[in-house]
């Protein structure tokens, strides 16, 4: 069962101030639910330059909110979506901002649990609901193609003593679906499509490491493009420009590590993002829409900022914490905010109560919401 609104402008209440604020959970207040006539609330938060794009939490619905980075309490809820219980969504905004796709558990689900079939779904901006597929992964947001027609996801088919197989599927709103590659002997994982749309990019994990791979639209062509580590590997992130893929790697042995690299996708190189000794852990990273790259960067002293890294390597402090981490997770469009997941504590093992802030240029920062249940969706321009 497929459950979504899409909410008129003309029926909104106003979300401002203390109308909408966090739960215990890190959730938003329920809004209204009606999607009445005149343009929709997503339509109209469109044009009004940056907005933040959350996802809210809360134990049967999810809000999809959008944020004014200037005044944080300037908020606009443009859809809720039932799910089932304790179970939320993982939602990503559409090139060019006019739809969201998302997967979602169905309200009515038997027996809800992190690997049950989930539903992918598209909304777009003046509310219409598309069902693309109701057999995929709840756990790995949708990969929008640049020219916002088509989606990819992941379908993991179980099987008796081992992991199953893992299948990138390409979803389109015309109702088409391609196999783009199955894997038997590693988890796969979509990343991103190059800028031109030529090529989707895909990680493996498996117990000989990551690895990078690319594949064409229509399946063909699957090609590995690197090694990226002997170890576990993970957020993955392409440039703007396509030409370089951002990740961290845990690295084992003597001195166990968490490290951001940057393999250049023309001639193969990989390179450490911070130089060695600048950090003791290095993660998250994040592209600015100027190809600049930020990380999290954990001190040895504790504490852990977010650092800006220019094109020619040297590195600066954007926000700095002794007693807290900052993860960042996405710049917006024009590069003035950065939202960092801001953990209290001062390693990973002392982690304790999160929030969702936004950060500008001046590492000044404006809290979103309380808890780990607000996603970042995207941003509006």
């Amino acid at each position: 069962m497929l459950i979504v609104r899409v909410l008129s402008a003309f029926a909104k209440p106003v979300l401002v101030g203390g109308i909408v604020t966090a739960s215990a959970v890190g959730g938003f207040l329920a809004v209204d639910h009606f999607r009445g006539a005149g343009p929709t609330a997503f339509e109209q938060a469109r044009g009004n330059g940056p907005r933040l794009v959350v996802s809210a939490f809360s134990e049967r619905e999810d809000s999809i909110v959008a944020i004014n980075p200037s005044n944080v309490s300037d908020r606009t809820t443009i859809a809720t979506v039932d799910h089932a219980a304790g179970y939320g969504i993982f939602a990503t905004l559409a090139p060019g901002g006019k739809a969201l796709a998302y997967t979602a558990l169905p309200p009515a689900s038997a027996k809800p649990a992190p690997d049950a079939p989930a539903q992918a779904v598209i909304v777009d901006a003046g509310g219409k609901t598309t069902l693309l597929a109701d057999d995929i992964d709840l756990l790995i947001a949708p990969v929008w193609a640049p020219d916002a027609q088509s989606v990819v996801v992941r379908k993991n088919t179980t099987a008796a003593d081992s992991a199953g197989s893992f299948e990138l599927l390409r979803l389109g709103r015309d109702g088409s679906r391609t196999s783009l590659t199955t894997w038997q002997s590693a988890a796969v994982f979509p990343i991103a499509f190059a800028p031109d749309g030529s090529k989707l990019y895909f990680a493996t994990l498996n117990t000989t490491g990551s690895d990078l791979y690319s594949v064409a639209p229509d399946g063909s062509g699957e090609t590995k493009i690197a090694h990226l580590s002997d170890e576990i590997s993970r957020d993955w992130t392409l440039s703007p420009d396509g030409a370089k893929l951002a990740y961290s790697v845990a690295v084992s042995g003597s001195a166990p590590a968490l490290v951001t690299r940057t393999l250049d996708l023309a001639t193969g190189s990989t390179a450490d993002a911070l130089p060695s000794g600048a950090a003791s852990a290095a993660f998250n990273p994040a592209w600015k829409p100027n190809g600049q790259l930020t990380v999290g960067a954990l001190s040895a002293g504790g504490g852990a900022g977010a650092v800006e890294i220019s094109r020619s390597g040297e590195s600066t402090p954007l926000t700095q914490n002794a007693a807290s981490m900052d993860v960042p997770l996405s710049w917006s469009p024009d590069g003035s905010a950065l939202a960092v997941r801001s953990v209290q504590g001062t390693t990973p093992a002392s982690a304790g109560a999160a929030s969702l802030d936004l950060v500008d240029s001046r590492g000044n920062r404006r809290r979103v919401g309380d808890g780990t249940d607000v996603l970042v969706v995207g941003w509006l321009r």
